[in-house]
């Protein structure tokens, strides 16, 4: 299945139809969502948060994120949309070039940096960093082999492999790479735990909209996988009652199916053209950040 038959599918139209218009600032039934926000370190108080449509969910993004720049040694650190927008753009230019020149080292330096960004780079000895050491001498040939495939006609299927010198490679996907290849592909976002959650939480909001009940459980087309927090008190399940939804796992060819759907809808949201995320730069850079506070906790 491709792009334009998912799409076509009667819950995925169905679903993009309601979030175009629930996606407003002043849509007729606004969204709303809130939750406590675990204390760091040691504090022993919680944050409320609260958004009062997805738009504004966008506007209360919060990201605390630092890493070295590889090239001057400066710390780069921020915690605020546009600090990180201002960094991803950084790092996106540098590595379009550093795929485009076939210099693996740099590569391998900006990739570094984008996973320490997201706070998923790991160790030598477990991780993404890990898995980057272990493909660095091809690591553009294979970056470039990935945003070929992605930007070509993808389809969700059960394996995802490039041809990589001699023989096929399998795509690595997980909340590190997904980072990585959103800043080398087209309109491909950052599909994570609290992004695949958020979209639970979305989906959980349309079929209940529905007021002929028209979906009894998720169906396919929108059955995403949400990602467990590190903190064990805070949920991420969006599962209600009969609508049961699937945490990821290790599975790259799952998740790469979960991030090419995710990819579809919000390029078919048209969000140059709603009343809020259209004031931005990016829209569906900004439309991420949304889900990615809304899906802190469901």
């Amino acid at each position: 299945m491709n792009k334009s038959t998912y799409l076509e599918l009667p819950e995925v139209k169905d679903f993009v139809e309601w979030l175009s218009v629930t996606l407003n600032c002043d849509a007729p039934e606004p969204f709303s969502h809130s939750y406590d926000v675990e204390p760091r370190g040691r504090s022993n108080s919680k944050k409320k948060w609260r958004c009062n449509s997805i738009y504004n969910a966008f506007e209360q993004y919060e990201w605390r994120f630092s890493y070295q720049d590889s090239d001057t040694g400066k710390k780069i650190k921020g915690s605020t949309y546009y600090e990180s927008e201002a960094a991803l753009n950084d790092l996106q230019k540098r590595l379009i070039v550093a795929v485009a020149s076939g210099d693996n080292d740099s590569c391998f330096n900006v990739c570094s940096m984008i996973l320490k960004w997201g706070g998923v780079l790991g160790s030598e000895r477990k991780g993404n960093k890990k898995i980057l050491l272990e493909m660095r001498e091809n690591l553009a040939c294979y970056l470039a082999k990935a945003r070929d495939y992605f930007n070509g006609d993808s389809e969700l299927v059960s394996r995802y492999q490039v041809v990589l010198g001699s023989g096929k490679t399998n795509l690595v996907m997980n909340a590190g790479f997904t980072k990585i290849y959103s800043l080398l592909c087209n309109e491909f976002i950052i599909y994570d735990g609290r992004v695949g959650a958020a979209l639970g939480r979305l989906v959980v909001g349309f079929m209940q909209s529905q007021s002929e009940k028209k979906y009894t459980e998720i169906p396919d087309g929108l059955d995403f996988y949400y990602g467990n927090a590190k903190n064990n008190k805070v949920n991420r399940n969006p599962s209600v009652g009969s609508y049961k939804f699937k945490a990821l796992s290790a599975s790259s060819p799952v998740h790469i199916r979960n991030n090419l759907k995710a990819n579809w809808i919000v390029g078919a949201l048209s969000l140059e053209n709603s009343n809020g995320f259209s004031k931005q730069s990016a829209p569906s850079r900004a439309f991420e950040a949304a889900l990615f506070m809304i899906g802190y906790r469901v």
